[in-house]
């Protein structure tokens, strides 16, 4: 049975630029946000976990939050360079864990370690070693194991802490109870799936599929099937 890790690295961008500048970064205590335009505000578009704890978020104006927290630490957003060194990464996790690595982004990477997990120790003690390995590094990050990517994706973001192993044939039941965007959804259809009183996975389980398709199109049915292991879904290496 296949087996694939999702590393998820929840303040990517901040961590990047902190490694970026060094010895001159920011310490890790100051709460330090990443800013770009929506339209003609500007919104902060990432955020590190200092900021998060004084109750800064994606989408809040920058005026707003330098009301909130006086002397905040804003500096410009730089998508580019964010996925450029996410593929550097993944590069990096190829070299040292797996032969068949992907980024997945904007804030993650996959892994196929079918097969690899023996030359670590067992999957146990690979998550702990790239988990170890990234933080030492100044990047926060989280992973999930389970037979799929769509189930590891789901995990490593909504219950990993830091690490989960999911159990072989067990992708239902551990993905059941997490909530709908934990599918890879639009938001729209999330937002949609919510109006008519969906919110867990186990919800659209339990539905007829034809209604949901007329309604959403296809992307609904093709998440469910991808994170249940019914449809396939390949990892390209990078």
């Amino acid at each position: 049975m296949a087996r694939v890790i999702s590393v998820f690295l929840p303040t990517w961008p901040t961590d990047r630029l902190r490694r970026k500048t060094g010895d001159t970064a920011l310490p890790v205590e100051a709460p330090l946000v990443l800013v770009g335009r929506d339209r003609n505000r500007r919104i902060i578009t990432a955020a590190d976990s200092a900021a998060q704890a004084l109750g800064l978020r994606v989408g809040i104006p920058v005026t707003k939050a330098q009301a909130l927290v006086p002397g905040l630490a804003i500096e410009p957003a730089d998508p580019k360079a964010d996925a450029e060194s996410l593929e550097r990464l993944a590069l990096w996790v190829l070299q040292r864990f797996s032969p068949i690595v992907a980024v997945d982004p904007p804030d993650g990477i996959v892994i196929e370690s079918t097969g690899a997990d023996h030359l670590h120790g067992g999957e146990a003690a690979m998550l702990d070693a790239l988990i170890g390995r990234l933080t030492l590094s100044g990047v926060a990050a989280r992973a999930a194991v389970a037979d799929t990517w769509g189930a590891a994706h789901a995990l490593a973001r909504y219950r990993a802490d830091p690490v989960l192993i999911g159990g072989a044939g067990n992708g239902e039941a551990l993905i059941s109870p997490l909530p709908l965007e934990a599918l890879r959804l639009p938001d729209s259809i999330s937002a949609g799936l919510r109006d008519l009183g969906f919110a867990a996975i186990s919800d659209l389980i339990a539905q007829p599929r034809a209604p949901l398709t007329r309604r959403f199109g296809p992307e609904l049915g093709r998440r469910l099937d991808q994170a249940l292991g019914a449809a396939a879904e390949p990892i390209t290496p990078v």
